[in-house]
């Protein structure tokens, strides 16, 4: 399943994924391996 990437908003497979948060009942915020790398990125997922 495909799903967006918060950071980038680049479309990522399961195996892209590097992380996902659940925000709410229905709703997920996930990160790619690309993203994670970027500090800036990856610290504003993990304030969410």
């Amino acid at each position: 399943m495909l799903e967006k990437c918060d950071s980038c908003g680049k479309m990522v497979c399961q195996s892209c994924e590097k992380s996902a948060k659940r925000l709410k009942k229905v709703a997920r915020a996930v990160i790619c391996k690309d993203c994670w790398g970027n500090l800036k990125k990856r610290s504003k997922f993990k304030a969410l």
